[in-house]
């Protein structure tokens, strides 16, 4: 399976060009920057450098507290897109890994439900905000794709696409109730879960998987913030590489009645985008928290 870092027109880092070279080049001439002493007086800094429209590859370098000699140490090298939505989440976790400055994010979407895991980019103004005892329950995400394929959409009538988008307010509504502890919501909620899977294990003995699932959002592991996806595409843009003069598509993905965007270098696509089509592959989840 390709890199992250492939999504955003470096499916070449290793044989024309070293991700070392990357980073030099960013620590250079970053587009922007952001530093901060941390209580423990290391200094944490972020250096972004923008290679195509809200596409960056991002440098988080620490400076140890105590060193006799001033030694930048690189802590992550990692691509991202600026997402232009706002989700508005619920129960937001932040944690670290096992080094000191990688960090990533646990929430639940606040309409849907749908729990997910990010990487979080803005570590430097997300630990700087930690002092001020502001609460957080907005986030920017995007995905970067590494392996792809365009498949044709559920052919739906009208009076199917109306009942589906009443069970799904109605989904929202048993949400909101369950999450301010309305326990027959709850009950109600799971035996909805129950009948469910009982009707997709009926329906995949006789109908194709991907004829039953309009969408799904699935972790494929449990650490790194990979999902298998499927949704449908409903906006198309392209972005073009600065730096190596490939080219990727920026699609904004209905999974599941939440809006995500996701990039995908088009070198790695399998078949030909379309809005109405849905897009089925595997991502790498990132993005900022708001800090107001």
């Amino acid at each position: 399976m390709e890199s992250p870092i492939t999504a955003v027109g470096f499916s070449k880092a290793d044989t024309e060009y070293k991700i070392e070279d990357i980073v030099g080049e960013i620590l250079d001439a970053p587009t922007k920057q952001i530093a901060s002493r941390m209580k423990n007086s290391d200094i944490l800094a972020e250096y972004s450098k923008v290679f195509a429209e809200d596409t960056y590859v991002m440098v988080r370098i620490v400076v140890k507290a105590g060193q006799k000699d001033t030694k930048i140490q690189v802590e992550q090298c990692e691509p991202y897109v600026e997402s232009h939505h706002i989700t508005q989440v619920e129960d937001l976790v932040v944690e670290c890994v096992d080094d000191e400055y990688t960090y990533y994010a646990v929430c639940e979407e606040k309409e849907t439900g749908m729990q997910f895991i990010f990487w979080l980019q803005n570590v430097v103004e997300y630990i700087e905000a930690l002092n001020t005892k502001k609460t957080f329950n907005e986030i920017k995400v995007a995905g970067l794709a590494m392996e792809g394929t365009v498949i044709l959409p559920i052919e739906k009538n009208e009076e199917e696409e109306v009942i589906e988008k009443e069970e799904r307010e109605k989904l929202k509504v048993m949400i909101q109730r369950a999450r301010e502890g309305d326990e027959d919501a709850k009950e109600q909620l799971e035996q909805e879960e129950r009948e469910l899977d009982e009707q997709l294990k009926e329906r995949m003995m006789e109908e194709d998987f991907l004829s039953i699932m309009s969408g799904y959002f699935v972790p494929t592991t449990l650490v790194d913030a990979t999902y298998a996806i499927l949704g449908e595409i409903t906006e198309i843009s392209t972005r073009k590489n600065k730096k190596t003069g490939e080219e990727m598509y920026l699609f904004v993905l209905n999974v599941n009645d939440m809006p995500l965007e996701l990039m995908i270098n088009k070198n790695i696509l399998v078949g030909q985008p379309s809005v109405g089509m849905r897009f089925m592959g595997t991502c790498w989840l990132q993005g900022n928290i708001i800090v107001k």
